[in-house]
C-alpha cells in the first residue's frame, strides 16, 4: 500500500466442469476459445493431461481409509493423523443443493493444518495444494469425515494427505463413498515466521515407505516447478 508495488502471493490452475441447467448430472460440451498463441493451447494441453493422469493415480487410491492408532510413537504417521465430522447444510450448498468446492476445500484445509501442528508443535502455513480431485458430489444432509495423514517430510517442509469421505445421515442409505482427495504441503515457522526444520517422518510399514517415496516424487516435481515459474516472472 506504501509503495504500490505488486508481487506475486498465489498462483493456481482450476478446473471447471459445466452442468446443464436443468439436469445437473448431465456434463455439457465447453464453447471452444480463441488463443493469442499456440504455445497457450500446447500448455493448456499439457496441464489438461498432467490432471487426467493425476485423478486416475488418485482413484486408485480410494479404497484407502485412516485408521485410528492406539498410543502412537511421536512423529509417527499416527501420532498425527486427525479426522473432523461435518454435517452439511444449506449454507454450504449451492441452489442446486450441492456443496460448494470452496466449502470442502477449508475443511480440508483445516484438517490438514491440524497434522502439521500436530507433528511439528510450532506454527505452520499452507505453502501449497496438489490437485485437489472432487471424485463425487456431495449432497445436502450428508455427513462427511475430513481424513488427514502424514505422508512425506523434507527437510523444511511436509505434505499431508487428504481424503474427504461422505454418506447421507437419513433418507437413502448410500454406502460412504470418496468424494475429493487431495495432498496439502505446509511449512514450519517460528515466531518471528522465519522456516524452522521440520522433524522427519518416522515410517513403520511397507505401505508408509510407498506413500514416503510418491510424495518426495511429489516434491520433487513441485520444486521444479517452482524454480520454472520463478524464472518466468525474472524474465517478464
Amino acid at each position: 500500500m506504501k509503495t504500490g508495488s505488486k508481487r506475486v502471493t498465489n498462483r493456481a490452475a482450476l478446473w471447471y466442469v459445466p452442468l446443464s441447467l436443468t439436469n445437473v448430472d448431465k456434463i455439457t460440451e465447453v464453447p471452444p476459445i480463441q488463443y493469442e498463441k499456440p504455445e497457450q493451447e500446447m500448455e493448456g494441453r499439457k496441464r489438461y493431461e498432467n490432471q487426467k493422469l493425476e485423478r486416475l493415480e488418485t482413484k486408485e487410491r480410494n479404497g484407502e481409509y485412516i485408521v485410528p492408532v492406539v498410543n502412537p510413537k511421536p512423529y509417527t504417521v499416527g501420532y498425527s493423523q486427525s479426522s473432523l465430522i461435518h454435517l452439511v447444510g444449506p449454507s454450504d450448498c449451492t441452489l442446486h443443493g450441492y456443496v460448494h468446492g470452496g466449502v470442502t476445500m477449508k475443511l480440508m484445509d483445516e484438517v490438514a493444518g491440524i497434522v502439521a501442528a500436530r507433528h511439528c508443535k510450532t506454527n505452520i502455513v499452507t505453502a501449497s495444494v496438489d490437485a485437489i480431485n472432487f471424485h463425487r458430489k456431495i449432497q445436502k444432509g450428508c455427513i462427511i469425515t475430513v481424513s488427514g495423514r502424514m505422508t512425506f517430510t523434507s527437510n523444511k517442509s511436509m505434505e499431508i494427505e487428504v481424503f474427504v469421505d461422505a454418506g447421507m445421515l437419513v433418507g437413502d442409505t448410500e454406502d460412504q463413498y470418496r468424494a475429493v482427495s487431495a495432498f496439502f504441503t505446509y511449512v514450519s515457522l517460528s515466531k518471528d515466521a522465519k522456516p524452522l526444520p521440520v522433524p522427519q517422518l518416522v515410517i513403520e510399514t511397507e505401505e508408509e515407505k510407498k506413500r514416503f517415496e510418491e510424495g518426495k516424487g511429489r516434491y520433487l516435481q513441485t520444486k521444479a516447478k517452482r524454480q520454472m515459474n520463478t524464472q518466468s516472472l525474472t524474465q517478464q
